[in-house]
């Protein structure tokens, strides 16, 4: 039987390759593993198709704490013990405290080393049967989209040493220098999802608002909300005091005021 040279060998090992990508590009599997890591440039695109400026990108956090002891449900503690985990500046951080008649919380603000702003918020609530629950929020302003992927691993591993519930988000927004009226914002937040590839699993529309939820192959990660899938969140919002249009991309969903 005749051997086989290196030569023939590395032309069969780039034909196996190029066939393995192929299959990969054409499945649904395969466009979640190329798209996995790409979150923030999909998120980023939907804004420039628009036709919006990108005005704010934030990473947003939010756990249910899992607390084996009443210490480890304290606001305070809490906020401050994320805050440790991400590395913010403790000397020169600001708080503020606040109480009503159903919960507590503390508020941690400070930047990373590099300059990002942060906001952690504590939270305890008890409910009239004697239940009480702690959740903690963290709220990343980013200065560069394609650094999303860093920050949301970093605030995952602050969160999961208060509990496994978590939940992290990027929220994109941008402007548009025109007042849009109710039809195009429609279309235009239908196209949006279009062009993502999402399935529209809910509409809102309410005064000058709409936002329509749904879920892409092409996002990495979900969530379920009334029992659905969900990793794609378009809102546009029209302003008639400023006569413009601001627009909002996250996944899962936004998480911040709009």
């Amino acid at each position: 039987m005749p051997s086989i040279g290196p030569k023939k060998l590395l032309i069969a090992a780039w034909i196996v390759t190029f066939l393995i990508v192929a299959v990969l590009l054409v499945t649904p599997v395969g466009e979640k593993l190329i798209s996995a890591g790409r979150e923030e440039t999909v998120l980023f695109a939907l804004i420039n198709s628009a036709g919006a400026e990108l005005s704010t990108i934030h990473v947003t956090g939010w756990v249910k704490v899992d607390g084996s002891s009443p210490g480890d449900r304290e606001p305070a503690e809490l906020a401050g013990k994320v805050a440790g985990q991400m590395g913010l500046h403790l000397p020169v951080l600001k708080t503020e405290n606040w109480q009503n008649a159903y919960a507590r919380g503390a508020k941690v603000e400070g930047a990373l080393p590099d300059g990002s702003p942060v906001s952690i918020l504590g939270q305890a609530m008890e409910y009239p049967k004697g239940e009480k629950v702690s959740h903690v929020m963290v709220n990343l302003t980013a200065a560069e989209y394609k650094k999303t992927g860093f920050y949301k691993k970093q605030i995952i591993s602050a969160l999961r040493q208060c509990g496994p519930d978590l939940h992290v988000g990027v929220t994109l927004s941008g402007r548009i220098n025109r007042e849009m009226d109710d039809g195009e914002l429609a279309a235009c937040a239908e196209e949006m999802m279009r062009s993502a590839g999402a399935t529209v699993r809910e509409r809102t529309a309410k005064d000058n608002l709409i936002s329509l939820t749904g879920y892409s192959t092409r996002m990495p990660g979900n969530m379920r909300y009334a029992g659905r899938e969900i990793n794609l969140n378009v809102a546009l919002r029209r302003s008639p005091a400023e006569h413009v249009t601001y627009v909002y991309v996250a996944s899962p969903v936004i998480m911040t005021e709009y």
